[in-house]
């Protein structure tokens, strides 16, 4: 971490905003080994590897999460080579993530970055699109509650070093963020939101973090359909990771309750093969804003309500006063 960083942060146990800093280590681009202490609660956070870590509290769902992945991770061959690759991935991993690369890119490329952004990857997990703010010049943090290599925070430093770019690592929870009101521009969420059993909660921190007019992003997030029937049965949920699929009302419901102007995006991967093929046939011959004024509009909600598939919205922080 680099002690700008400082300036962003609360402590999470008493939410003052002042530390005292004590740097074992550092290096060119960093401070990789360390503590701070809050000057009103005196409790102290580690700073390992450049990440600081403000996991306070630790839960029994944050236990299973951690716990959870990381027997995932021997799941597949990992390598630094794949971490660079990613989300595209390359070779037999391809396949698992095509559809959240589609919508990674196609997303991102929307955002009309200018470089002057704070961002907060909100559960960036390896940091793979963390790094992509920081290529193009905003100030980025990316928090999560995983810290191992290939699964976590540390897997940052294979972009940092090899791809020459820096961004902040935060460990901590969505439930309750260690920032500063009204901080970042735009918060981005990659298929984390509905990780969290009680979604309107870490929306309304987001929505505290936000600065007025700031901007959700949300990405390939799950969407059971209301003709789908049954449980959903993955790896992940085996494993213990706390994993739910709402239905398309649910999310809409919560942000409005957060405070949150939303608006559905486009989408092209998905696990229905069908409307994958579709909206990829649309998005091809149609331009940009002819499909969501006329054509898309009505079909995303059709679609998401009836037979589910992934969530990519932007929303935008409303005035607490101008919430009914």
């Amino acid at each position: 971490m680099k002690k700008k960083l400082l300036d962003f942060i609360v402590c999470p146990n008493c939410f003052n905003n002042s530390f005292k800093l004590e740097a074992s280590e550092i290096n060119k681009l960093e401070i990789r080994e360390g503590l701070i202490q809050c000057k009103k609660c005196s409790n102290k956070y580690d700073i390992e590897e450049g990440i600081l870590d403000l996991l306070l509290n630790s839960t029994k769902v944050i236990e299973n999460e951690q716990k959870g992945w990381n027997n995932l991770k021997n799941a597949i061959t990992n390598s630094d080579e794949l971490m660079l690759s990613l989300p595209d991935a390359r070779g037999p991993y391809r396949k698992y993530w095509i559809g959240q690369a589609e919508n990674f890119h196609y997303i991102f490329s929307r955002l009309d970055l200018t470089g002057e952004e704070t961002v907060l990857d909100l559960g960036s997990g390896r940091c793979w699109s963390t790094r992509y703010f920081s290529k193009k010049g905003c100030y980025r943090i990316g928090l999560d509650i995983l810290i191992p290599k290939y699964i976590g925070l540390r897997t940052s430093d294979i972009y940092i070093y090899k791809e020459n770019t820096y961004f902040e690592r935060v460990c901590s929870t969505m439930g309750k963020l260690p920032f500063k009101d009204a901080l970042f521009d735009i918060v981005f969420i990659a298929a984390t939101l509905h990780h969290s059993s009680r979604i309107l909660k870490p929306l309304k921190e987001i929505y505290k973090v936000l600065k007025p007019d700031g901007r959700l992003v949300l990405i390939n997030e799950p969407v059971r359909g209301l003709l789908r029937r049954g449980k959903a049965c993955n790896p992940e949920i085996e494993a213990g990771i706390n994993e739910n699929i709402y239905l398309l009302p649910k999310y809409l419901m919560e942000l409005k309750k957060a405070g949150f102007k939303s608006d559905l995006q486009f989408w092209l991967g998905g696990n229905n093969s069908l409307a994958r093929f579709i909206n990829k046939i649309f998005c091809r011959l149609i331009p940009q804003k002819y499909i969501n004024k006329l054509l898309w509009k009505p079909l995303k909600y059709i679609q998401l309500f009836l037979f589910g598939g992934v969530l990519n919205l932007k929303a935008v922080k409303v005035d607490s006063k101008r919430v009914t």
